[in-house]
């Protein structure tokens, strides 16, 4: 199953890029849709439900990923928050917060980046998906207005 491929890629910093390798074809669909769309939508409504669909399957297969790679970054900065705040603690030192929390937030930085751009593709991927519909649905009523004019 591809997800497992996905979360074992999560593993570690060193297999990190491994993710982005295995959701290259949805990002590279995304942008593709993404150019289309630069150059002015289609005015071909099968087009755009076309594009709609496969918008669609790629969205959910992004959000699976998404929620793993938000799952990772966090428990990871948890988990390093906790060691430092032991630490300190068991070193006889006055525990600082903020200074926890910062060193806990660079040790992810890997995780954060990698979850940022999966993050920014499905939101693209959610906004053509919401304009694509809108658009099919401007075409459902331009197509009854013609249908409507034409039965008079």
């Amino acid at each position: 199953m591809r997800i497992l491929n996905i979360e074992k890629a999560f593993t570690s910093e060193e297999t990190l890029d491994k993710v982005l390798d295995l959701v290259t074809e949805e990002f590279n669909r995304i942008d593709y849709h993404s150019g289309l769309m630069r150059q002015g939508i289609t005015t071909n409504p099968e087009e755009a439900l076309n594009a709609l669909s496969e918008l669609t399957g790629i969205y959910m297969s992004l959000k699976a990923v998404l929620a793993i790679a938000e799952t990772e970054k966090k428990n990871r900065e948890i988990r390093r928050y906790n060691e430092i705040k032991k630490e300190i603690e068991n070193a006889g030192t006055k525990f600082v917060s903020v200074s926890a929390d910062k060193e806990a937030s660079s040790y992810v930085a890997s995780y954060r980046r990698l979850r940022n751009i999966i993050q920014a593709y499905t939101d693209s991927c959610e906004k053509a998906i919401s304009i694509l519909q809108s658009l099919l649905k401007f075409f459902t009523i331009e197509i009854s207005l013609i249908r409507d004019k034409n039965a008079k």
